[in-house]
């Protein structure tokens, strides 16, 4: 998991600022103190981990407990770009994941009739209702488990990483958050790496994101 290592503020004016090298309130001008946490909706799943077992907004308070106050949201590119309008029930369907569908059907029944694209929408929308920041994590384009030298999704142009469905699916996340407070940053991607990794390519694309 990914924590950034501050102590917690959590600001009750949002969006955030900056002012210089620091985030700040931009209401009170005070810093803001990220402490966030990682939590996967990357996987073949493409639906965040462990609403099988809880109910989301257990969780999300069981966050705030531990006093995180911030959640590193992961996402694939295809969620957005590729799979967007196929229902999280189709989907668990599709994998045959019988028992972690039954899960969802006790736990969050509400995410099972919505599509990808909106089931995490959901789940942004009762994090921040918790109290949580969000920071949409650009994890992956293929939806899997992250990360290898030869997986296909380390570097621009590898057979995974088209760089302009990468832009697109940056494009969708932006428009879909951009009027929502509690989604305070955009990562534009998680480890890039690999065989083809140059300072050229690496900076020609992420200037575009």
């Amino acid at each position: 998991a990914l924590v950034f290592v501050f102590s917690p503020l959590f600001a009750n004016s949002l969006p955030l600022s900056t002012r210089g090298r620091w985030i700040i309130d931009s209401q009170t001008g005070r810093r803001v103190k990220l402490v966030c946490m990682n939590w996967p909706s990357h996987t073949q799943s493409m639906l965040i981990e462990g609403l099988n077992h809880r109910p989301l907004k257990d969780l999300a308070d069981e966050a705030i407990k531990l006093r995180f106050n911030c959640v590193r949201l992961t996402y694939a590119t295809h969620m957005f770009t590729r799979y967007a309008n196929r229902t999280i029930e189709e989907n668990f369907d599709l994998l045959d994941l019988k028992q972690a569908k039954a899960g969802l059907a006790q736990y969050n029944p509400f995410v099972l009739n919505k599509t990808i694209a909106e089931a995490y929408e959901a789940v942004v929308d009762i994090l921040g209702a918790s109290g949580l920041m969000v920071i949409a994590d650009n994890h992956i384009s293929q939806p899997r488990w992250c990360c290898s030298l030869d997986d296909g999704n380390g570097f621009f142009g590898n057979n995974n990483f088209d760089p302009q469905e990468w832009l697109q699916g940056l494009s969708l996340v932006a428009q879909r958050f951009r009027n929502k407070s509690t989604v305070v940053g955009m990562s534009l991607r998680n480890e890039i790496r690999g065989f083809m990794e140059n300072a050229n390519d690496w900076n020609k694309y992420i200037t575009q994101g």
